[in-house]
Formats: C-alpha cells, sequence, structure tokens
C-alpha cells in the first residue's frame, strides 16, 4: 500500500480538535499579529518544545492548546484556522470531518459564543466550497467535502455554560 494509495482512498475524521490543528506557520503569524507569546517562532522550534511526536504525559500535550487558543479570540482567525483545516483534510483524501471545540475557550466579553460557533461555521463552508464545486466533485470523479461541529461544554465554567 503506498503513500498515494493511502491519500487517494476518502476517509473521514470523527474526532478533529479546531484548536489541535492549526498549521505552525499560521499558529506563528496569528502569534505574531496578536501578539501572544510562544517558545519559539520557528516551526522546528515549535516541533521540538512543544508539538512533539510524543509525550511524557497528558499535562505536556495540552500545553500545546494554551498556545492555540491563544490566537483564537476573534472571529477572522477562528474562520481562517476553520478553512485550513478543511483545506488540509481535502488534500489528505478526506471527505467528512466532525471539528470539535469548547467555543467558551474562544468566547470573551466582546465575542459571543454564537459569534464563535457562527464563524468556525463559515470558515468550514468557505473551506469545503471550492472543492465541492469543482468539476472533479460535479463530474463524479471525487466526492464532496462535508463537516459537521461538535460543541464541548467544558465543566470547569459557570453553569451558565454547562450546568452539570
Amino acid at each position: 500500500m503506498t503513500q498515494e494509495f493511502i491519500c487517494k482512498i476518502p476517509k473521514s475524521d470523527l474526532h478533529l480538535h479546531l484548536d489541535g490543528s492549526l498549521r505552525l506557520s499560521t499558529l506563528i503569524e496569528l502569534s505574531k499579529k496578536e501578539k501572544t507569546k510562544l517558545p519559539s517562532f520557528e516551526e522546528a522550534g515549535l516541533k521540538e518544545l512543544v508539538f512533539k511526536d510524543s509525550y511524557a504525559n497528558l499535562g505536556e500535550y495540552l500545553k500545546g492548546f494554551g498556545y492555540t487558543c491563544a490566537v483564537l479570540q476573534n472571529t477572522e482567525n477562528l474562520e481562517r484556522t476553520a478553512k485550513e483545516l478543511v483545506e488540509d483534510n481535502i488534500a489528505e483524501g478526506v471527505r467528512y470531518i466532525e471539528v470539535r471545540f469548547a467555543p467558551q475557550l474562544h468566547a470573551s466579553q466582546n465575542l459571543a459564543i454564537e459569534d464563535v460557533l457562527r464563524a468556525v461555521a463559515r470558515g468550514l463552508a468557505a473551506g469545503a466550497k471550492e472543492h465541492n464545486e469543482s468539476k472533479a466533485v460535479k463530474s463524479g470523479k471525487d466526492l464532496p467535502f462535508y463537516s459537521g461541529i461538535i460543541v464541548c461544554a467544558m465543566r470547569r465554567f459557570s453553569k451558565g455554560m454547562s450546568p452539570y
């Protein structure tokens, strides 16, 4: 089985974290734009220090989410990263994703949870649109791309966010 074959067969990803799927180049660019700190502003440095091939424990793994969530605090960045997530999955032969995230982690006094959800939905739709309107999809040579959103209710927030 070749890498080319694996890429071509249609796949789904049913457990895909939005804030765990940023391109490193995008994380670096958005961190500079938003003036958030990173342990390195080079992809190689981030792979060595944060986004490793393996981790010693869950805490070490979860540390990366602090950096990604820090740049996902406005609709523009949320929409962009959702669109790029779709583009990256299409390139890998994935044709259906269920994107999960906790909108509470991206909401603020200036950004309502509904706005967070709308921005991610717009990004997912924009990412799928070009592919789904392609000649290959319209002719039946390729499958269309679909996505869903799974909203995570974090227990540590107030009862208004998660009553359990």
